[in-house]
């Protein structure tokens, strides 16, 4: 057996640690460029760490331009600020589109380029060789898992693409958690970002591309949480209990998947991205329990302890824990308002066709069950 295992050298998991990150943060720079959304200076989150940067004698200017998914423009800004203004460190706060926004603007500042030339599949092939600014991640959302990822996905509205800028050099340097934020999650974030968080459990504990005991482990305890807390957070906002949860089941899905990799349900997802209005974690959380039943026929048996730590069952004939864990996340998906299908977005048949082509990458790769462009694309259409 041979493997490597990366993730932040640093985590903070607390309920109010928000208020406590000097410790943790005076030691990497001068002046911050913090990633964030205009959101938190309503809600004063953004407020209470300026405030701690102010005491440590660190200068901070803010990037607030980023709204819905991360796009080739807000990087580009981010970084010509981050220069203009002289920053050595960038911090993000909020869901996975800031993380990925300052990870990739915190290694483009001392790269040099711009975020397109990083970009697997579309790009230049430019690598990250010196080593970023350090970043520090502040999740906001349970889901992405992007705080403990190695890559930022961006993307583009005009040319149609979304695709991934990686490397380990890109894993932050601290990362503060902490539960509460999420509390004022309203229902339909909580719901989308949340069956992310469970897609990735799922598909890194499956995933045939980089599989080892750690992620195996740490995807299913994922799995458990995010079945037993999901439903709670969804229904009862100040949940702590449930906010902590998931917060838990989303960083174990971010350190499984940045070092074994997903599975189809992301593939179909990014390629669902580039061409409807359809937040990440809807997208892949309509496609999920599709691609559970296809992996399930090709590979009997594939989902049957995923079966048992959602259900608390145990099945002797194998394939029963499998059907078990499908009907789970169909039920689950119907409980927060997860889309059955795909109806209304009016795809086409050109469309599909073109996703089913799109949707191949580093995820579809390690799908348990490979199809071809064609077969994801009847799937698009059997869901239209």
């Amino acid at each position: 057996m041979k493997f490597a295992f990366y993730t932040a050298p640093k985590i903070i998991f607390e309920s109010g640690c928000i208020d406590n990150i000097k410790p943790h943060v005076e030691m990497f720079g001068k002046k911050f460029l913090i990633v964030s959304r205009k959101g938190f200076i309503k809600s004063g989150v953004l407020q209470r760490v300026q405030k701690q940067l102010d005491e440590l004698g660190i200068e901070h200017v803010c990037f607030t331009d980023v709204i819905g998914e991360p796009l080739v423009e807000h990087v580009n800004e981010a970084v010509k600020l981050a220069i203009d203004e002289k920053c050595d460190a960038v911090m993000s706060i909020g869901g996975g589109s800031l993380m990925d926004v300052g990870k990739a603007a915190a290694a483009i500042v001392t790269n040099g380029g711009f975020v397109k030339d990083y970009l697997e599949v579309v790009g230049t092939g430019k690598k990250v060789v010196n080593d970023p600014l350090p970043f520090i991640a502040i999740p906001t959302t349970s889901g992405t898992g992007s705080e403990v990822t190695k890559n930022a996905v961006i993307g583009s509205k005009t040319e149609k693409f979304k695709r991934s800028m990686r490397d380990d050099k890109m894993m932050a340097n601290v990362v503060i958690m902490d539960p509460s934020l999420t509390i004022e999650l309203p229902p339909k974030p909580t719901a989308f970002s949340g069956i992310d968080a469970m897609a990735h459990c799922l598909e890194s504990y499956t995933t045939t591309k980089n599989p080892t005991p750690h992620t195996c482990a740490i995807g299913l305890a994922g799995i458990e949480l995010a079945g037993k807390y999901l439903k709670r957070a969804y229904d009862v906002s100040s949940d702590i209990e449930a906010r902590e949860g998931m917060a838990m089941s989303s960083l174990y899905g971010g350190v499984a998947l940045a070092n074994a990799g997903l599975g189809a349900a992301h593939g179909l997802g990014m390629a669902l991205n580039i061409y409807y209005p359809l937040t990440h974690g809807e997208a892949v959380g309509i496609t999920l329990p599709y691609v559970m039943e296809i992996n399930a026929q090709g590979c009997k048996g594939v989902y049957d302890q995923v079966g048992e730590v959602l259900t608390g069952n145990r099945y002797s004939v194998k394939g029963d824990g499998s059907k078990a864990a499908i009907d789970f996340m169909k039920q689950l998906n119907k409980d927060i308002g997860v889309p059955e299908n795909l109806k209304g977005l009016g795809i086409t048949k050109d469309i599909a066709d073109k996703m089913g082509t799109e949707s191949f990458g580093g995820s579809m790769m390690g799908n348990p069950v490979q199809l071809t462009a064609e077969e994801w694309s009847d799937l698009f259409m059997k869901l239209a």
